[in-house]
């Protein structure tokens, strides 16, 4: 067959399918994870690189799986198709009943779970694509990486949504695995692809499965990695960044939005990308509302004091919470929350003076009131609280401390915060920005103890193997502001409490 030369236009593409690009080429790359919301383009992503990449260059074969042969025709089978028709590839394959043949012998094979058996024989093929693969069982996905083998550069490409942070995907295979992130930039062959919204809405991060490679003596590049991506990021949604390509779908940035105002967990989940969380029930914060309390990013007012709250735990994270306020109104604009190695008071404080320079405003300092103890590790005098105040004055940061003369209890915070989320008792409101994702999987996470309290539910890191509490850390931060910031407020509740009155608004001061 004579060569025929083909040359595609960059902005047919998606940033999702630049990544495949740079990955299908990369023999080490043993698993591909694509997950995020939906409309993000990661099947069609996918498809079009296994048909351009896999068919056309490589000459390979590849195999896809859904886990019901049923939906087959109508989903991924179609897509395919589709593709071929839209690039105008139709003379380079032919679209059989669940196999698409390719003029130069490759071809492409569709196949359901529904019988086991159907793992059988899969080594000659190139690459394995599980679509969906969150409907699939464990044991389905074990069996099909211990039968694709025999061949250099083999790989299995998983694609899905993150519904339930339960998964196995979550429990079994992200958590387990050692991460380190990945650039996002994406260039074309002629150096001049510019996908800045790449930047801020896909993740790249690559994995050792099970720890490093090394094989005699040898180490090997990581064999696993994962793109996530959001509909922000997907050029027939929102417009490409040039605005010279792609297509602005009003309808489906509403819906989304309708969702976000509605159902805030299904649009974590579908807009965001996010893990979800379908089993709820015995929550602290029990009518904390993302939808009623999440808000689009509310940005820093340089002209506006900051407020800091932090939280001294170590694990997962140290927590810094950064707020503005004006009278009764408050909101959160931001968090930190820096993970191992990089869990300490100097990186986090590092972090804050970066995004957030000093200004003639003045900065506002909260936290636990047990953080003034003494530390054998310091020097006389030295607490939590005067490292970070010593740290913010070297920069020429006005700082005044402003923690309670001691703790508030538990059980009587959170019901006071719970009266401001579902009434604004006293005219309070507080809000929270949405970049603020780690605070928000708090509120809607952490459980109630029976005394009242939070519960406090360990978990061990698997790099670590450190225990730790999982949750807790941030919605403290924000506890120990709002009782402080609305200390008149709080005050008056706990005694209109003990009076069994009713709560009317009062005047923040």
């Amino acid at each position: 067959m004579p060569k025929i030369k083909l040359k595609f236009n960059w902005k047919l593409f998606n940033p999702n399918f630049h990544h495949l690009e740079k990955e299908l080429t990369n023999i080490y790359r043993r698993f591909i994870w694509y997950y995020g919301g939906s409309s993000s383009a990661k099947t069609y992503s996918v498809a079009q690189a296994i048909t351009i990449i896999g068919c056309l260059l490589e000459n390979s074969d590849t195999l896809v799986f859904r886990k019901v042969s049923a939906t087959i025709d109508e989903t991924i089978y179609k897509d395919f198709k589709n593709i071929i028709f839209d690039l105008k590839l139709d003379r380079f394959f032919n679209c059989q009943a669940k196999k698409i043949k390719c003029i130069n012998g490759s071809q492409i094979v569709f196949k359901g779970l529904d019988d086991p058996e159907k793992i059988k024989g899969i080594s000659s093929f190139k690459r394995v694509v599980l679509e969906e693969v969150s409907e699939f069982d464990y044991a389905d996905f074990k069996q099909i990486r211990k039968r694709l083998r025999g061949m250099e550069g083999q790989q299995i490409i998983c694609m899905f949504n993150p519904i339930n942070k339960e998964h196995w995907i979550k429990k079994k295979v992200f958590d387990l695995e050692e991460q380190n992130q990945l650039s996002k930039s994406l260039v074309d062959h002629n150096g001049v692809l510019n996908l800045n919204i790449d930047e801020k809405y896909t993740h790249v991060s690559e994995k050792w499965e099970g720890g490093k490679i090394n094989v005699n003596g040898k180490e090997y590049p990581p064999n696993f990695v994962v793109v996530k991506s959001t509909y922000l990021n997907n050029f027939w949604v929102v417009g490409s960044p040039c605005k010279s390509f792609g297509f602005v779908d009003i309808q489906t940035i509403a819906d989304f939005d309708h969702d976000k105002k509605t159902d805030y967990n299904f649009y974590s989940i579908y807009a965001l990308g996010n893990w979800g969380k379908l089993n709820k029930g015995g929550e602290f914060y029990k009518k904390f509302k993302p939808e009623k309390h999440v808000v689009d990013r509310i940005p820093y007012d340089p002209n506006k004091p900051l407020h800091i709250s932090f939280d001294e735990n170590l694990h997962p994270y140290l927590s810094l919470s950064i707020y503005q306020a004006a009278g009764l109104r408050s909101w959160k604009v931001d968090e930190i929350c820096l993970e191992h190695p990089n869990n300490s008071l100097a990186h986090v404080l590092k972090e804050f003076k970066r995004k957030y320079p000093s200004n003639r405003e003045k900065v506002f300092l909260y936290g636990d009131r047990t953080s003034l103890k003494g530390d054998s590790k310091l020097k006389q005098g030295e607490n939590f609280f005067t490292l970070i105040e010593d740290s913010l004055k070297s920069d020429d940061y006005k700082i005044t401390r402003r923690l309670p003369t001691k703790n508030p209890s538990v059980s009587s915070r959170g019901n006071f915060i719970n009266e401001i989320f579902e009434e604004n008792i006293f005219g309070i409101e507080y809000l929270i920005s949405d970049n603020c994702t780690k605070t928000i999987e708090d509120y809607e996470s952490v459980k109630e103890a029976p005394d009242g309290t939070k519960l406090k539910q360990r978990t061990k890191d698997p790099v670590t193997k450190i225990t730790y509490e999982k949750y807790g850390h941030l919605t403290d931060t924000d506890d120990y502001f709002i009782c402080e910031y609305y200390k008149l407020e709080y005050n008056k509740y706990l005694g209109k409490r003990k009076k069994g009155m009713v709560s009317k608004p009062i005047n923040s001061q």
